[in-house]
């Protein structure tokens, strides 16, 4: 058993694959005290097999499927505790967090890269895949996970939301402001959903909260360093 630090949590992991552990390493606490334990059985590894096939046409490793599994569960535990998981790149900059969602293949990882690119080291990735949204003190934070995409690009570090940004390919690029309304429809999509579905509600009314204190936009761009100005002037005017 193990026991990891993830979005001010202490969670123990009784993983059956070393690889799992070495999968979640940076955020390894040493404290001994845990608030989750997690031991994923054979059924939970085999179901995430099955989906994984389903999904992607082809078998995953079996600790990516114990990985996933172990999110599955943090999933439902955590929605009580005013978190979720979102489908998102999202990085740090000036202190604070931007976040890039949209469906699969639009070009999350490639936009978060524009900004790497262009501010060089003022800018921080803190997940591109499945990072950690929680409220605390009224205020919504993301924070990195384990899970951060193919190519393994994040930090174990969170920050306060500034901004979300729901990306479109467009020829040309524009910034657009969104209602909560239309933001929550679009946030909706790209959140993991309990499994548990009496929790629902409980992650309606949480995401109905961030969208109505966190600006919205959508952003319709092309892969250029002016998709990056473009958004950065909507978000930061001054």
């Amino acid at each position: 058993m193990r026991i990891f630090r993830i979005a001010e949590m202490n969670i123990a992991v009784e993983a059956k694959y070393e690889e799992t552990y070495e999968y979640m390493r940076d955020f390894l606490s040493d404290s001994d005290n845990y608030e989750l334990y997690i031991e994923p059985t054979d059924e939970m590894i085999q179901y995430e097999l099955e989906l994984g096939e389903e999904i992607h046409g082809t078998a995953q490793s079996l600790y990516i499927c114990e990985s996933v599994a172990i999110l599955r569960v943090i999933c439902d535990y955590i929605i009580e505790r005013e978190g979720f998981f979102l489908h998102c790149s999202c990085l740090s900059c000036k202190g604070d967090a931007i976040i890039f969602t949209a469906p699969s293949g639009t070009g999350k990882s490639t936009h978060s890269a524009l900004w790497r690119r262009h501010f060089g080291d003022d800018v921080i990735m803190i997940n591109d895949d499945k990072p950690l949204v929680r409220r605390k003190d009224g205020r919504f934070y993301i924070y990195g996970t384990p899970w951060n995409g193919k190519h393994s690009i994040g930090n174990n570090i969170s920050a306060p939301i500034k901004a979300i940004v729901f990306l479109e390919q467009a020829p040309e690029n524009r910034a657009t402001p969104l209602s909560p309304i239309d933001g929550l429809s679009l946030l909706l999509q790209q959140t993991v959903l309990p499994s548990n579905k009496t929790q629902l509600s409980v992650l309606l009314d949480l995401l109905g909260r961030l969208v109505e204190t966190v600006p919205l936009y959508k952003l319709g761009c092309t892969i250029s360093d002016e998709a990056v100005t473009t958004i950065y002037q909507a978000i930061y005017p001054e």
